[in-house]
């Protein structure tokens, strides 16, 4: 039976990167994403590199639909991985007229994969496999004007931390991965050289270690940056 994963975030950017890196190993994607023709471009790769998939759509700030997205993952019975790549939040000043956003920003990128993680739980320590996190220089650093962004992946990274003692005597895996500049289409070519940053491809492979290393060993986290200064 081919392995599945769970990619949160893969319509685009390292999301679909994982995907098709996994799929090229002949894993059944579960891609998640909020637009459609994003996933069934996604979907697309994924085939295109001999793998199979389906997509869901859900948004992530919405407790119902991330419930929603936990049993439609969990119905094909094995779930080998969760890998988180979602991302979100704007850039607010600290002040009370910023109580919304970050509201929901902390929604998006904390509480939900924590609820996620609690709904999938069964089904991956049923298949002794693997949660992936992508973090983030925001777990490690502060930013102004970014407090709740910095705030949730911060959190994000003791929740994780947490999570695997927890779940590690069940065997299941639990990685946070942090890359520095990545090639995306997010990149700014006028600050940053995009082939001076790291590409897609690298945290790909970097994932796809993460979640298939032998049952007897986890790397349990992972900084990643650039060799040379991408900037200009």
């Amino acid at each position: 039976m081919s392995k599945r994963a769970l990619i949160v975030g893969g319509s685009g950017g390292i999301g679909r990167g994982i995907a098709v890196r996994l799929a090229a190993d002949g894993w059944n994607i579960l891609a998640h994403g909020r637009k459609e023709d994003a996933l069934a471009e996604t979907l697309a790769a994924v085939a295109g590199a001999g793998g199979s998939g389906e997509s869901f759509q859900a948004e992530l700030t919405d407790p119902v639909q991330v419930a929603a997205l936990a049993d439609w993952a969990g119905r094909g019975g094995r779930l080998d991985a969760v890998v988180w790549t979602a991302a979100g939040g704007r850039s607010v000043p600290t002040a009370p007229e910023s109580f919304e956003e970050w509201d929901r920003t902390l929604a998006g990128i904390l509480h939900a994969p924590m609820r996620l993680t609690a709904l999938t739980l069964p089904a991956v320590r049923a298949a002794q496999g693997a949660y992936l996190y992508l973090c983030g220089m925001y777990a490690k650093i502060g930013m102004a004007k970014m407090a709740a962004h910095c705030a949730g992946r911060h959190g994000l990274e003791g929740f994780a931390k947490a999570l695997f003692e927890e779940v590690r005597e069940d065997g299941v895996r639990v990685t946070l991965l942090h890359p520095g500049f990545v090639n995306t289409a997010m990149t700014n070519p006028e600050r940053l050289d995009p082939a001076k940053c790291v590409q897609v491809e690298d945290i790909a492979e970097m994932a796809a270690l993460a979640v298939t290393l032998p049952a007897n060993a986890c790397v349990t986290e992972m900084l990643v940056r650039p060799q040379r200064s991408p900037y200009r």
